[in-house]
């Protein structure tokens, strides 16, 4: 029976003290609500159905989002059996921001064709709804709410690490592209982007705590924002470097990531359009 009204029931040997068996409690057992649960994973298929996405490769996405949540899961386990709360917090929200970063890749040639700063400000706030749905029908979502119940200012703190996460995403790729735009390789490209990953989480974790010190007057925790910046950092980049070996592997990723890293176009473009001139004076001078 998968669902309908079930009766519980205690059961004991009391050694012929008492009654083996409690009374019976009936209860109303309803299958679970799975579209929750499946909704970030909608969200990337109703994506893929985009007119720029209509292509077989576009479909490689689900590997590198697959893999991460596949590790999730295997990590999770891990988390609850040390009873690691913290560990699992972090764990959940990789796997959230493997939705949010999916989502960038999927419209980021959309997203290129606008100027820098629109572009940076859209890619960040794809990335903190994804993520943020994720990780809120994720199984911490029932903790959150009670959270937010106790403390309303929780979902406003949440959002905003989710937005700033998008920023830290979206500028560390612009600011790998600036890097990269003269001498464009994979091993520059996976050099350069951890340091700005790095970088920009200290900004991001340095006004929160100037914002945290200035509400609450107590002391600023330096060592704190930097411990806790090289770990984001890591996460980060772990997140990332699974769409980074599909995008070097599949063309289309990788040229969605150029549009990411808005490099110039490519060498060979160049070329057609500097010589399309010239065609037409030899043409015309025959």
């Amino acid at each position: 029976m998968l669902a309908g009204e079930l009766k519980v029931a205690a059961y004991a040997d009391l050694g012929g003290l008492g009654a083996r068996q409690g009374p019976q409690i009936p209860f109303v057992w309803r299958l679970p609500n799975l579209l929750p649960v499946l909704l970030p994973w909608l969200i990337v298929l109703a994506l893929l159905a985009l007119p720029s996405n209509r292509n077989l490769r576009a479909w490689w996405i689900w590997a590198p989002l697959v893999c991460l949540a596949l590790l999730g899961v295997g990590l999770e386990t891990v988390a609850e059996a040390s009873n690691d709360e913290v560990l699992g917090y972090f764990i959940q929200g990789a796997c959230a921001a493997a939705f949010g970063l999916a989502s960038i890749w999927l419209v980021g040639s959309a997203l290129s064709r606008r100027c820098r700063a629109l572009a940076i400000m859209f890619s960040a706030l794809a990335f903190a709804a994804v993520s943020l749905l994720a990780f809120v029908v994720g199984p911490a979502g029932e903790q959150l709410s009670s959270i937010i119940q106790l403390e309303p200012a929780a979902l406003l703190y949440l959002v905003l690490f989710w937005v700033a996460g998008g920023l830290v995403f979206a500028g560390a790729l612009n600011l790998t592209g600036w890097r990269c735009r003269r001498r464009y390789s994979h091993v520059r490209v996976l050099l350069w982007l951890p340091v700005w990953l790095w970088a920009i989480w200290i900004v991001a974790g340095s006004v929160f705590g100037c914002a945290v010190t200035l509400t609450s007057g107590g002391g600023f925790e330096w060592m704190g924002v930097l411990v806790a910046s090289i770990v984001l950092t890591l996460v980060s980049f772990a997140v990332v470097a699974p769409y980074l070996i599909l995008s070097f592997s599949n063309s289309l990723y990788g040229d969605r990531l150029k549009d990411l890293l808005r490099l110039p176009a490519t060498e060979a473009a160049s070329t057609v359009v500097a010589s399309a001139p010239l065609a037409e004076r030899q043409v015309t001078n025959s």
